[in-house]
Order: structure tokens, then C-alpha cells, then sequence
């Protein structure tokens, strides 16, 4: 493990010093990351760099060394230096998803714990999401106009050489198609492309034995460089060496609009029709859309994306939000009101409104005690860490994936390179303002739901192509979104569980021992692994619309959503009472297993519980069968 315990500032261990001294250390808190405002004439942010830094929060300890190093520095005292002696974060983040778009106010991250594990995380938080973030954010604006055309990442040798992979990782992540820096590609996947430099060419004799060193070593589908001397007889010569079939030619100086042409021309003249115009030389996304009308196949990416040149600073902050007197004592708000530097007290939910053609036309955030918006508003942040371990491992491809649908939202003139002001501004809806209405019939619509959701464990390893698949299963966690698209706003609570199961072990007999054969009635093959593939939601389930996440399993058998816990600790039945709910629809995954063993516990809990028909799927008829006739038995009201 790689420790990141002194990527941090001074301050950060002298007030957490303090905080121990004094016994603060332990109170309730909450920080929240957030930008004032974006660069001027950005019209969006792009969130990045979100799966590096919960990584980072992992490995965020201390060893004895460097506690003796802080100790001697006069840094922290002898209480601090134990208290950090087994430190590691235990808290919960919950947060926007990489990829997702920002706006000023927007609560991209909020952190749950206590006031000295919280407080040290600031400048890690900042320092990796501030980097990324810029990145990603120019890098999408170059996406957009490229209109398609694809971009390489090649910024390396312009930045720190740490800094250039966490940028390839950003610029992949916004829509780059490949970087030049290997060791993005081995961390993370990133593909990787390059052929030659400028010293190659000049290494040789002649521009013709460079060329037809590299075609004998990468293939005629090579990229060659054609402006070391002459581009018009680079490119004669390119075709000549390598025939008509040459993959493509790069141009890195002179005039690129001018250059494009000629060569586009120049090269169909040869034969040569299928042979790409790749350009380099100093581009940013003003540039590449000036060369839209350009016969212009790609672009490389250098300076301008890697280096503060090419973007402006995110400028996100970390500040404390709320704070609790003693261990269990309530959050209260504290809020900083420095000219120009206020923020706002409290804990803050983000939601945001769409219009039928699924364009975001509304960012709004609940304060701490102000109840959430109407029907149609999704929730924006999810669960990231829980009890100090990241429940969220989007792979970079799905994260990539994801930031392009968020790119999709946005109109098409937010989507230019032309400045202006910021797309969105955040709405802040306080309790003050939301008073309720003496008007009895006013107060009757208004009328809070008193029905629950229950989405029971619509995940990777219970679908086709998991562990334990079920026919059906992404039909049905379909459908189970639209459902969900309809009648979100009918529910008080929307409850989704996960099965969450230990690595390494067999879960309390769950799974089936290492050497012999499950049962498939008490034992299990190895699902739904913290952390893994198959424990995250089946991508045809839409999630924005719970209000709950669910886990259940970990280290022991566990079969109905209410054996599990919410992000924050609570029972699922503490969860609808508090919310009022007296009714309860059940769906998900399996009919004959999880969902029985759901329903039937509701129904023990003293609920109306109906399971919806064509909202979830079992292992096998008979079965299935069986387990629905058990539900009506018991009270359930079933469908056929």
C-alpha cells in the first residue's frame, strides 16, 4: 500500500492536534466540497478524479516512521501522535459521480464522520479533485469540438510526471480516445498511441529511411511525420515508402487549416484516399473548433489540456458544514460568511430536474432540514464510502460511459466553446421556505406518500451473465425503471437492496466451501463481493430515483432487504416508519428467494405489502410459484 497520510498541509495535523487536545476530535461532522463559482466564461464543470481519491482515502494512514517524523517537527503532541498510530477514515462520502457535470453551489461531495477524521482530508480531497476536475472540464469542452474526430492525450512531457497520469486518466474519462503516457495505460487501462518524434526522422539519413525504418517496425497502417523538412514531400515521400495504404500522416507545425487541405488533396492525388490527416502542434478546444470545416481526421493533445495554460483552476473548496455539540447531540449548521468566501450551513441534497427530452433544466439543493423537492427531481449524489469502505467502483470505462450521458443533457449552445455565464445555478431550498399551507385543501394535496419501494438486490451477479443469473432478470430491472420513471413521486421511500458480501470468506456458510459443491438452499457460489463487478446495481436498473441504499450480507446469510442497513446505519424498518409508510411495493430479484423473504418480513413488520406484477423475476416456475403462493398466504397481495 502506498500512504498518503502527508499529501497534506501543515494545518491539517496542527488543528487536528488541537481537536485531540481539547476532545473535539470525536464530535459529529460534516465537510462538503463545492466550487463558488466556475471559470469565467465556462458554462459547465466536469467532475473528475473521484476513483483516485476514495483509493487515496483508503491508503490515507500513517506508519510509526513517519509519526515519529510529525512528533519531532513539533506537528502534533503525544495524544495525536496514538491517535493516529491506528487511524484510518471510517466515515461515509457520499458524492456526484465521476463524470457527472457541476455548477456553482453544487455539493459535489459530502463527508460523514467525525470532526478529526473529517478535518485531515481537505487538502487530498482538493488537491486530487481540483486537478482532475480541471483537466476532465477542458478536456470535454476539446471533445465537443472535435465533433467526433478523436483526440489524443499528449501532455506528458509538459507536466509533472505523477501529474501526467492522473491527466491521460481525466482527458480518457471526458472523451480522449487515447493517450501517449504508458503508464495511464498500464494503471488504468487507458489506450495508448504514438509512433515517432521529430529525432527519429532526423536520427536517419534521409526522411525516406526514417519512414521506411518505422513501417517495417509498426506496419503501412503507421501514423508518419511529415514536417521535419518539407510537409509536401514528407507526404510524397510517406506514400511512396509506405503505398497507398499508409495509415495516416501528422502534421505538427505551420499553418493547420492551410496544411489539411493541401495534404488532403495532395494525398487523394497519390492514390492515397484512405490515408488520415492527424494535426498536433498547440491546440485547445478554440482551435480545434476553428479547424471544424478542416479535412482534419484527429487530434493530439499536448499543452493544453496537461498545464494550467489550457484550464482554469476548479477552485473547489472543503468546508465544514455542520457540527454536533457532543457524541449525541444533533448536527447543527455552521456556515463561514467572509466577504466573497461565504458558504452555507447544514448538510446538502442535490437533486435536479430534466424536460422530456431529457435535457437538465434545474439543479436544486434541500438544506439540512428542508424536506425534499416534488415528483420528478433524482437525486444526485450516491453512496461512495460507508463505514470506511468505498461501496462505488465504477470501471474507468463505465465512468467514461457515464460522463458522455451527462454531456448529453446539456443543451447544444451550453455545449460550444463561446464563453458565458454558468448553464445552472444552483436553487437552495431552505425549511423557512417551505412552511406548510393552512389551507386544508392546500395541505391535502401536499400530502406526503405513505407508500414505500422496495427494489430488491437488481444486481450484476443475479442477471444474465452473473454468478448466480436469472432469466429475465435485466427485463425485468428494465422495467423496474420505468416504473420507477413513473411513479417515483408516488413513494415516500425508495428502498434499493444490495447483497454485500465479505471477500476472502464464506460470509457465515453462505458461500460454499473452497473444494466442495453449493447446495443452492443454504450455500451459494461466491456473489455479489464488496467492491467487485457483480455486487454493483445491473446496469439496466436506473437508480436515481432511491432515496435508500441497502446493504445486507456482509460476513453473514442474509436473504430479505430488512436484515440489511441504509448508507448511514439504519434499519430499512426504522427507515419507512420514520417516513410515515404504511404500504410497501416490492420488486427486484429473486422472487423465490430475496423478494419472498422480503415481502414476508414486511408483512411481519405490520405493512400492506403488494408484490408488483412484472417487477421481478425467479429462479425457476415451480419454485417461483410456490414462493408467491407462500406471500398471499401470508397476507400479500399478488398478481398474476
Amino acid at each position: 500500500m502506498t500512504r498518503t497520510g502527508l499529501l497534506t498541509d501543515r494545518y491539517e495535523l496542527t488543528m487536528l492536534d488541537s481537536f485531540v487536545r481539547d476532545g473535539s476530535a470525536h464530535r459529529p461532522a460534516v465537510f462538503e466540497a463545492f466550487a463558488r463559482r466556475l471559470p469565467e466564461g465556462r458554462r459547465y464543470g466536469m467532475l473528475a478524479g473521484l476513483g483516485r481519491l476514495l483509493t487515496a482515502i483508503e491508503e490515507f494512514t500513517f506508519d510509526a516512521d513517519e509519526i515519529v517524523w510529525l512528533r519531532e517537527e513539533g506537528v502534533i503532541g503525544d495524544e495525536t501522535a496514538a491517535w493516529l498510530a491506528d487511524f484510518r477514515f471510517r466515515g461515509h462520502i457520499d458524492g456526484y459521480r465521476e463524470g457527472e457535470l457541476y455548477f456553482p453551489g453544487s455539493p459535489i461531495l459530502a463527508v460523514t464522520g467525525t470532526l478529526g477524521e473529517c478535518v485531515v482530508l481537505e487538502t487530498l480531497v482538493l488537491s486530487i479533485l481540483n486537478h482532475d476536475t480541471a483537466i476532465a472540464s477542458a478536456a470535454a469542452r476539446m471533445v465537443d469540438a472535435a465533433k467526433g474526430r478523436p483526440i489524443i492525450e499528449m501532455g506528458g512531457r509538459r507536466t509533472h510526471e505523477r501529474a501526467a497520469v492522473a491527466t491521460a486518466r481525466a482527458a480518457y474519462l471526458a472523451g480522449f480516445a487515447s493517450t501517449s503516457n504508458l503508464a495511464a495505460g498500464r494503471a488504468f487501462g487507458v489506450p495508448t498511441a504514438g509512433t515517432a518524434a521529430h529525432a527519429f526522422t532526423l536520427a536517419h539519413d534521409t526522411e525516406a529511411d526514417a519512414f521506411r525504418s518505422q513501417v517495417e517496425a509498426l506496419g503501412v497502417g503507421t501514423t508518419l511525420l511529415v514536417d521535419t523538412y518539407d510537409i509536401e514531400q514528407g507526404i510524397r515521400t510517406a506514400v511512396e515508402v509506405a503505398g497507398t495504404g499508409l495509415g495516416a500522416v501528422r502534421i505538427d507545425s505551420g499553418d493547420l487549416a492551410e496544411e489539411s487541405h493541401k495534404a488532403r488533396a495532395l494525398l487523394d492525388s497519390l492514390g492515397a484516399t484512405e490515408t488520415r490527416i492527424v494535426v498536433t502542434s498547440d491546440l485547445d478546444e478554440f482551435v480545434i473548433a476553428a479547424l471544424a470545416d478542416a479535412p482534419i481526421d484527429g487530434y493530439g493533445v499536448g499543452t493544453r489540456v496537461a498545464t494550467g495554460s489550457g484550464h482554469p483552476t476548479a477552485s473547489m473548496v472543503y468546508k465544514l458544514v455542520a457540527i454536533a455539540d457532543d457524541e449525541d447531540a444533533p448536527l447543527r449548521p455552521v456556515a463561514k460568511k467572509s466577504k466573497d468566501k461565504a458558504s452555507t450551513g447544514g448538510r446538502k441534497h442535490p437533486f435536479r430536474e430534466y424536460d422530456g427530452d431529457g435535457l437538465l433544466v434545474a439543479e436544486i439543493v434541500t438544506a439540512q432540514d428542508a424536506p425534499g423537492p416534488g415528483p420528478g427531481a433524482v437525486p444526485v449524489q450516491i453512496p461512495l464510502v460507508r463505514g470506511g469502505t468505498t461501496v462505488h467502483r465504477p470501471s474507468l470505462a463505465e465512468v467514461r460511459a457515464f460522463a458522455a450521458s451527462a454531456l448529453a443533457t446539456l443543451p447544444a449552445d451550453a455545449r460550444t466553446v463561446a464563453a458565458g455565464p454558468a448553464y445552472l445555478s444552483t436553487t437552495l431550498v431552505e425549511a423557512a421556505a417551505q412552511r406548510p399551507s393552512r389551507d386544508p385543501r392546500k395541505e391535502k394535496a401536499m400530502a406526503q406518500p405513505t407508500r414505500g419501494l422496495i427494489v430488491v438486490d437488481v444486481q450484476n451477479d443475479f442477471v444474465e451473465g452473473g454468478s448466480l443469473g436469472v432469466a429475465g432478470g435485466r427485463d425485468v430491472a428494465g422495467r423496474i425503471s420505468r416504473h420507477l420513471a413513473e411513479h417515483a413521486g408516488d413513494y415516500a421511500v425508495v428502498a434499493a437492496s444490495r447483497d454485500w458480501h465479505h471477500r476472502d470468506d464464506t460470509n457465515g456458510g453462505h458461500f460454499h466451501e473452497p473444494g466442495e459443491d453449493p447446495d443452492f438452499v443454504t450455500t451459494w457460489p461466491v456473489h455479489c463481493v464488496q467492491g467487485e463487478a457483480g455486487s454493483e446495481y445491473a446496469p439496466e436498473l436506473e437508480t436515481g430515483a432511491v432515496t435508500h441504499h441497502i446493504v445486507k450480507g456482509m460476513g453473514v446469510p442474509a436473504y430479505s432487504a430488512f436484515e440489511g442497513v441504509s448508507e448511514s446505519g439504519e434499519r430499512l424498518v426504522d427507515i419507512l416508519r420514520d417516513a410515515g409508510v404504511t404500504e410497501v411495493d416490492v420488486t427486484g430479484i429473486a422472487t423465490d428467494h430475496c423478494v419472498r423473504a422480503t415481502a414476508l418480513d414486511a408483512r411481519e413488520a405490520g405493512f400492506a405489502v403488494r408484490l408488483l406484477p412484472g417487477l421481478h423475476a425467479g429462479v425457476a416456475p415451480e419454485t417461483s410459484a410456490a414462493a408467491i403462493e407462500e406471500m398471499a398466504t401470508a397476507g400479500v397481495e399478488v398478481s398474476a
